[in-house]
C-alpha cells in the first residue's frame, strides 16, 4: 500500500471563535483531541499529523501535540495549499486525507469506506465535496499528493491557497475525481455538525452529553437523533 496519511488542520485565529480547537468539551477532552482520536479510531497503521501555523498564537496547538505525543507540521498561515504540500513531502506522503478540527463528529466508518475506495481505483481524489452531499462538519476527501505537487509554481489565487481543492474542483475535466454519496448524508444536508460559533460548541457539548460522552458514537446515529439531542 502506497504511504497515504492523515493531516488534521488546526488554528487558533478563527474569527468567530478564536482557541476553539483547544476548547475542552464537557470538561473531559479538548475538540482537537477529540477529532484526532476519532481519525485513530480506523487509523492505527495511519500517520496522523496536525497541520498548524508558524504564528505564535499556534504554539500551543503544537504544546499539546507534544504533551500528547501527536505528529505535527507548521507551515505558512495564509497558505494552506503551500503548507499542505511542504507537510506532504516531509512525511512522505503518497496521498492524504483531510480533516479540518472543528469537525466534532468526523465519522472515521466513511473516512475507511473513501479510502478503500480510493485504494481501489486509480482516482486523483474521492471526495463528498463535489457537489457536497453531507452535512457540514462530516466533509472528507481524500488526494493523490502528486496533483497538488504538480501545482507548487502555478499563480494559484488567495482563495486556493486557503480552500485546497478549490482549484481541482474547478478544474475537474483535468483530473480523475470520485464523489462519493452517503444516502443518509445526502438527504441531511442543511444539518450543521461543525463548530463555528459559542452556540455550536454548546450544542456539542449536548449531544455529547446525551450520548454518554462516547466520543466515538457512531456518526449515523448523530444524525438520527439530532433533532432530539439538539432541541
Amino acid at each position: 500500500m502506497k504511504k497515504i496519511g492523515i493531516i488534521i488542520y488546526a488554528r487558533t485565529t478563527s474569527r468567530r471563535l478564536p482557541g476553539k480547537v483547544l476548547k475542552i468539551l464537557n470538561d473531559k477532552i479538548t475538540l482537537l483531541e477529540l477529532v484526532h482520536d476519532r481519525v485513530k479510531k480506523k487509523s492505527k497503521n495511519i500517520v496522523i499529523i496536525v497541520n498548524t501555523s508558524k504564528n505564535i498564537q499556534d504554539d500551543k496547538i503544537v504544546a499539546l501535540c507534544k504533551r500528547k505525543k501527536i505528529k505535527y507540521f507548521r507551515g505558512k498561515l495564509n497558505n494552506v495549499f503551500e503548507r499542505t504540500v511542504e507537510c506532504c513531502k516531509k512525511y512522505k506522503l503518497k496521498s492524504f486525507v483531510r480533516v479540518n478540527a472543528d469537525r466534532p463528529f468526523f465519522d472515521f466508518n466513511l473516512m475507511e469506506t473513501m479510502i478503500k475506495i480510493y485504494q481501489k481505483k486509480k482516482y486523483d481524489i474521492v471526495t463528498n465535496q463535489f457537489p457536497k452531499s453531507c452535512p457540514k462538519g462530516l466533509a472528507c476527501e481524500i488526494s493523490n499528493t502528486k496533483i497538488f505537487f504538480d501545482l507548487t509554481k502555478k499563480n494559484l489565487s488567495k482563495s486556493d491557497k486557503e480552500h485546497i481543492f478549490k482549484y481541482f474542483y474547478k478544474n475537474n475535466s483535468q483530473y480523475k475525481i470520485k464523489n462519493y454519496i452517503s444516502k443518509i448524508y445526502n438527504n441531511n444536508k442543511k444539518i450543521n455538525l461543525s463548530i463555528d460559533t459559542k452556540k455550536d460548541f454548546k450544542k456539542v457539548e449536548k449531544i455529547y452529553n446525551n450520548s454518554n460522552n462516547n466520543f466515538f458514537v457512531d456518526t449515523k446515529k448523530i444524525i438520527f437523533n439530532y433533532k432530539n439531542l439538539s432541541s
